[in-house]
């Protein structure tokens, strides 16, 4: 699959991050309300890796269920990718900052996610001196929901 560039209007968002004092981070607007709760910031695993793990609880308000679809709400996949998105700024690789997306390399969805799903976001990430992937595995309590890779670029701290 090829690369799909993006840009920082099209994937981030001003509700949903909570920064580290509690607050809300203030980014342009997103299609996703939900907030990313950090559950293990991004750190070197006992192999090298660098890992962090979120949790996004899927609102039964949500704008996008109203379309998608009536009387059957489904979280459009591309919101699934937005909060790998969000959690991928709230959990920047140690060592970088000002996290940008520049591609969504690759996505696969393996099962619907329904409001009031709570989504577990574990994300690894590879790369450095300013360019980053992340690749992120999304499941429910039911299961596997989605894989996704993303691509950054960052300042290095």
């Amino acid at each position: 699959m090829r690369p799909v560039a993006s840009g920082r209007a099209a994937m981030t968002g001003a509700a949903g991050i909570i920064g580290t004092t509690g607050t809300p981070d203030t980014r342009p607007s997103s299609p996703v309300a939900a907030r990313v709760e950090v559950v293990r910031p991004a750190a070197a695993d006992d192999r090298g890796k660098v890992r962090a793990a979120t949790a996004v609880t899927v609102g039964e308000d949500e704008a996008v269920f109203p379309g998608h679809y009536p009387g059957f709400p489904i979280f459009p996949g591309v919101c699934v990718i937005e909060c790998v998105h969000l959690s991928g700024l709230r959990t920047p690789p140690p060592g970088s900052a000002g996290l940008e997306l520049v591609a969504v390399e690759s996505t696969r969805f393996l099962s619907p996610v329904f409001p009031g799903d709570r989504l577990a976001v574990d994300l690894v990430w590879t790369g450095g001196s300013g360019a980053w992937k992340c690749a992120a595995k999304v499941a429910t309590e039911r299961g596997p929901a989605a894989q996704v890779r993303l691509r950054f670029t960052a300042e290095e701290a």
